[in-house]
Protein backbone atom coordinates (compact mmCIF):
# COMPACT_ATOMS: atom_id res chain seq x y z
CA UNK A 1 0.00 0.00 0.00
CA UNK A 2 1.17 3.39 1.03
CA UNK A 3 3.94 4.41 3.89
CA UNK A 4 0.84 6.88 5.64
CA UNK A 5 -1.64 3.85 5.17
CA UNK A 6 0.62 0.97 6.45
CA UNK A 7 1.29 3.15 9.38
CA UNK A 8 -2.20 3.41 9.83
CA UNK A 9 -2.98 -0.28 9.37
CA UNK A 10 -0.64 -1.21 12.44
CA UNK A 11 -2.94 0.69 14.56
CA UNK A 12 -5.73 -1.48 16.62
CA UNK A 13 -8.47 -2.22 14.45
CA UNK A 14 -10.94 -0.10 17.04
CA UNK A 15 -8.41 3.13 16.31
CA UNK A 16 -8.60 1.88 12.28
CA UNK A 17 -12.83 1.76 12.53
CA UNK A 18 -12.92 4.68 14.76
CA UNK A 19 -10.54 6.77 12.44
CA UNK A 20 -12.68 5.78 9.13
CA UNK A 21 -16.08 6.38 11.02
CA UNK A 22 -14.56 10.13 11.68
CA UNK A 23 -13.99 10.11 8.25
CA UNK A 24 -17.03 9.15 6.96
CA UNK A 25 -18.91 11.51 9.55
CA UNK A 26 -17.13 14.35 8.41
CA UNK A 27 -17.75 13.71 4.79
CA UNK A 28 -21.66 13.09 5.55
CA UNK A 29 -21.79 16.62 8.19
CA UNK A 30 -20.56 18.37 5.12
CA UNK A 31 -22.94 17.01 2.85
CA UNK A 32 -25.74 17.19 5.50
CA UNK A 33 -24.56 20.86 6.56
CA UNK A 34 -23.72 22.26 3.02
CA UNK A 35 -24.04 20.54 0.22
CA UNK A 36 -27.48 19.27 0.37
CA UNK A 37 -28.80 23.11 1.11
CA UNK A 38 -27.05 24.33 -1.69
CA UNK A 39 -27.98 21.89 -4.32
CA UNK A 40 -31.72 21.73 -2.76
CA UNK A 41 -32.16 25.02 -1.59
CA UNK A 42 -33.33 25.96 2.11
CA UNK A 43 -36.29 24.39 2.08
CA UNK A 44 -35.34 21.31 0.58
CA UNK A 45 -37.60 21.98 -2.67
CA UNK A 46 -35.14 23.66 -5.29
CA UNK A 47 -34.39 19.99 -7.81
CA UNK A 48 -38.33 19.14 -7.41
CA UNK A 49 -38.73 15.50 -6.75
CA UNK A 50 -35.77 13.21 -6.12
CA UNK A 51 -36.37 9.80 -7.16
CA UNK A 52 -35.43 7.25 -5.25
CA UNK A 53 -33.87 4.90 -7.91
CA UNK A 54 -31.56 6.99 -8.69
CA UNK A 55 -30.24 6.48 -5.00
CA UNK A 56 -30.64 2.97 -5.11
CA UNK A 57 -28.49 2.80 -8.83
CA UNK A 58 -25.67 4.35 -6.96
CA UNK A 59 -25.71 2.67 -4.04
CA UNK A 60 -25.68 -0.50 -6.15
CA UNK A 61 -22.96 0.68 -8.02
CA UNK A 62 -21.10 1.24 -4.60
CA UNK A 63 -21.99 -2.14 -3.39
CA UNK A 64 -20.96 -3.81 -6.03
CA UNK A 65 -17.30 -2.42 -6.58
CA UNK A 66 -17.37 -2.93 -2.45
CA UNK A 67 -17.62 -6.33 -2.94
CA UNK A 68 -15.55 -6.91 -6.03
CA UNK A 69 -12.24 -5.40 -4.06
CA UNK A 70 -13.46 -7.47 -1.39
CA UNK A 71 -13.32 -10.88 -3.21
CA UNK A 72 -9.68 -9.24 -4.37
CA UNK A 73 -8.63 -8.82 -0.78
CA UNK A 74 -9.73 -11.77 0.44
CA UNK A 75 -8.46 -13.97 -2.11
CA UNK A 76 -4.99 -12.87 -2.45
CA UNK A 77 -5.00 -13.28 1.70
CA UNK A 78 -5.84 -17.01 1.27
CA UNK A 79 -3.12 -16.92 -1.74
CA UNK A 80 -0.75 -15.79 0.86
CA UNK A 81 -1.82 -17.33 3.81
CA UNK A 82 -1.27 -20.62 1.94
CA UNK A 83 1.86 -20.29 0.66
CA UNK A 84 2.45 -19.54 4.44
CA UNK A 85 1.61 -23.07 5.03
CA UNK A 86 2.98 -24.64 2.13
CA UNK A 87 6.57 -23.35 3.02
CA UNK A 88 6.46 -24.09 6.34
CA UNK A 89 5.05 -27.62 5.29
CA UNK A 90 8.22 -28.21 2.52
CA UNK A 91 10.81 -27.00 5.15
CA UNK A 92 9.58 -29.52 7.88
CA UNK A 93 9.51 -32.50 5.02
CA UNK A 94 13.16 -31.49 4.57
CA UNK A 95 13.98 -31.74 8.02
CA UNK A 96 11.66 -34.50 8.35
CA UNK A 97 13.87 -36.87 5.12
CA UNK A 98 17.08 -35.93 6.93
CA UNK A 99 15.95 -37.49 10.07
CA UNK A 100 15.88 -40.84 7.77
CA UNK A 101 19.42 -40.65 6.63
CA UNK A 102 21.27 -43.48 7.22
CA UNK A 103 24.00 -43.82 9.48
CA UNK A 104 26.67 -42.96 6.91
CA UNK A 105 25.30 -40.01 5.77
CA UNK A 106 24.77 -38.36 9.43
CA UNK A 107 27.12 -35.50 8.33
CA UNK A 108 24.49 -34.96 5.45
CA UNK A 109 21.76 -34.56 7.87
CA UNK A 110 23.96 -31.88 10.34
CA UNK A 111 24.30 -30.06 7.05
CA UNK A 112 20.81 -29.95 6.23
CA UNK A 113 19.62 -28.93 9.61
CA UNK A 114 22.17 -26.32 9.60
CA UNK A 115 21.11 -24.85 6.52
CA UNK A 116 17.68 -25.09 7.18
CA UNK A 117 18.26 -23.35 10.57
CA UNK A 118 19.40 -20.73 9.07
CA UNK A 119 16.64 -19.86 6.66
CA UNK A 120 13.81 -20.16 8.40
CA UNK A 121 15.51 -17.92 10.94
CA UNK A 122 16.30 -15.52 8.28
CA UNK A 123 12.80 -15.86 7.25
CA UNK A 124 11.45 -14.94 10.44
CA UNK A 125 14.22 -12.28 12.10
CA UNK A 126 14.61 -10.81 8.98
CA UNK A 127 12.59 -10.89 6.03
CA UNK A 128 8.94 -10.97 7.23
CA UNK A 129 9.41 -7.02 9.15
CA UNK A 130 10.68 -6.13 5.55
CA UNK A 131 7.27 -7.51 4.78
CA UNK A 132 5.67 -5.09 7.11
CA UNK A 133 6.60 -2.39 5.23
CA UNK A 134 6.45 -4.01 1.66
CA UNK A 135 10.19 -3.84 1.51
CA UNK A 136 11.03 -7.18 0.99
CA UNK A 137 12.83 -8.55 -2.55
CA UNK A 138 11.80 -11.56 -4.82
CA UNK A 139 15.55 -12.37 -4.73
CA UNK A 140 16.48 -15.36 -3.20
CA UNK A 141 18.31 -14.94 -0.26
CA UNK A 142 21.78 -16.36 0.22
CA UNK A 143 20.46 -18.93 2.50
CA UNK A 144 17.86 -19.95 0.35
CA UNK A 145 20.46 -19.54 -2.24
CA UNK A 146 23.07 -21.90 0.14
CA UNK A 147 19.90 -24.55 0.54
CA UNK A 148 19.34 -24.81 -2.83
CA UNK A 149 22.99 -25.70 -3.88
CA UNK A 150 23.63 -28.20 -1.25
CA UNK A 151 20.10 -29.90 -1.46
CA UNK A 152 20.96 -30.10 -5.49
CA UNK A 153 23.25 -33.28 -4.06
CA UNK A 154 20.58 -34.98 -2.00
CA UNK A 155 17.93 -37.23 -3.00
CA UNK A 156 14.78 -36.33 -5.21
CA UNK A 157 12.47 -36.06 -2.27
CA UNK A 158 14.75 -33.20 -0.88
CA UNK A 159 15.25 -31.27 -3.99
CA UNK A 160 11.54 -30.99 -3.98
CA UNK A 161 10.52 -29.97 -1.02
CA UNK A 162 13.07 -27.12 -1.33
CA UNK A 163 11.46 -26.21 -4.85
CA UNK A 164 8.09 -26.28 -3.40
CA UNK A 165 9.55 -23.77 -0.43
CA UNK A 166 11.36 -21.74 -2.81
CA UNK A 167 8.25 -21.28 -5.17
CA UNK A 168 5.75 -21.20 -1.98
CA UNK A 169 7.89 -17.58 -0.97
CA UNK A 170 8.04 -16.76 -4.29
CA UNK A 171 4.17 -16.12 -3.90
CA UNK A 172 4.26 -15.13 -0.49
CA UNK A 173 6.36 -12.36 -1.11
CA UNK A 174 4.85 -11.56 -4.71
CA UNK A 175 1.45 -11.86 -3.59
CA UNK A 176 1.73 -10.71 0.31
CA UNK A 177 3.36 -6.81 -0.89
CA UNK A 178 0.31 -6.55 -4.01
CA UNK A 179 -2.08 -3.35 -3.00
CA UNK A 180 -5.08 -2.67 -5.22
CA UNK A 181 -4.30 0.29 -7.72
CA UNK A 182 -5.07 3.70 -6.38
CA UNK A 183 -7.64 4.37 -9.48
CA UNK A 184 -10.11 1.74 -7.47
CA UNK A 185 -9.60 3.34 -3.88
CA UNK A 186 -10.10 6.92 -5.65
CA UNK A 187 -13.55 5.30 -7.37
CA UNK A 188 -14.52 3.95 -4.32
CA UNK A 189 -14.44 6.81 -2.00
CA UNK A 190 -16.28 8.86 -5.10
CA UNK A 191 -18.68 6.45 -4.85
CA UNK A 192 -19.23 6.46 -1.60
CA UNK A 193 -19.46 10.40 -1.67
CA UNK A 194 -22.01 10.24 -4.52
CA UNK A 195 -23.63 7.84 -2.06
CA UNK A 196 -24.14 9.93 1.00
CA UNK A 197 -25.09 13.22 -1.63
CA UNK A 198 -27.73 11.33 -3.49
CA UNK A 199 -28.98 9.93 0.39
CA UNK A 200 -28.97 13.28 1.28
CA UNK A 201 -30.87 15.16 -1.49
CA UNK A 202 -33.59 12.32 -1.67
CA UNK A 203 -34.43 13.98 2.37
CA UNK A 204 -33.79 17.53 1.63
CA UNK A 205 -37.20 19.04 2.33
CA UNK A 206 -36.70 16.57 6.17
CA UNK A 207 -33.51 17.67 7.92
CA UNK A 208 -34.24 14.99 10.50
CA UNK A 209 -34.73 12.32 8.22
CA UNK A 210 -31.65 13.46 6.64
CA UNK A 211 -29.77 13.05 9.11
CA UNK A 212 -30.47 9.55 10.50
CA UNK A 213 -30.26 8.37 6.47
CA UNK A 214 -27.14 10.08 6.52
CA UNK A 215 -25.87 8.19 9.62
CA UNK A 216 -27.22 4.29 8.79
CA UNK A 217 -25.05 4.91 5.58
CA UNK A 218 -22.00 6.61 7.11
CA UNK A 219 -21.67 3.41 9.14
CA UNK A 220 -22.60 1.33 6.71
CA UNK A 221 -19.49 3.08 4.39
CA UNK A 222 -17.48 2.94 7.07
CA UNK A 223 -17.49 -0.75 8.37
CA UNK A 224 -17.43 -1.73 4.67
CA UNK A 225 -13.83 0.67 4.45
CA UNK A 226 -12.98 -1.42 7.76
CA UNK A 227 -13.41 -4.60 6.08
CA UNK A 228 -10.63 -3.51 3.10
CA UNK A 229 -8.25 -1.82 5.35
CA UNK A 230 -8.13 -4.85 8.46
CA UNK A 231 -7.93 -7.25 5.44
CA UNK A 232 -5.91 -5.15 3.23
CA UNK A 233 -2.54 -6.72 3.93
CA UNK A 234 -1.63 -9.82 5.37
CA UNK A 235 1.69 -8.66 6.98
CA UNK A 236 0.50 -5.64 8.72
CA UNK A 237 -1.92 -5.00 12.10
CA UNK A 238 -3.52 -6.90 14.68
CA UNK A 239 -4.66 -10.12 11.71
CA UNK A 240 -1.19 -10.23 10.68
CA UNK A 241 0.09 -13.73 9.60
CA UNK A 242 3.19 -14.75 11.87
CA UNK A 243 6.52 -16.80 11.47
CA UNK A 244 5.55 -19.20 14.19
CA UNK A 245 6.13 -22.39 12.20
CA UNK A 246 9.10 -20.74 11.04
CA UNK A 247 10.18 -20.37 14.24
CA UNK A 248 9.90 -23.60 15.41
CA UNK A 249 11.42 -24.72 12.43
CA UNK A 250 14.25 -23.24 13.30
CA UNK A 251 14.19 -24.10 17.12
CA UNK A 252 14.23 -27.92 15.32
CA UNK A 253 16.57 -27.74 13.11
CA UNK A 254 18.68 -25.89 15.64
CA UNK A 255 19.02 -29.44 18.21
CA UNK A 256 21.66 -31.39 17.37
Amino acid sequence: MYPIADAVLRMPTPFIALALLALWGGVAFVVHRFVVPRLCGPDGRRLGRFEAEVTSQIALAFGLLISFNAIWVWERSDRVREAVMQEASALEFVLDEADFAADSRQEMRRELYTLVAAYARHLSDTEWPELTWSRASIERPAPLLALRRFAAGCSDEIRGAVRRADSARETRVREGQLTMPRSRWFIVFALGILTLVSIGSLHGDAPRGRVLALTLVTLAISFCFVVLFVAGRPFVGDYALQPDALRAIAQRASQP
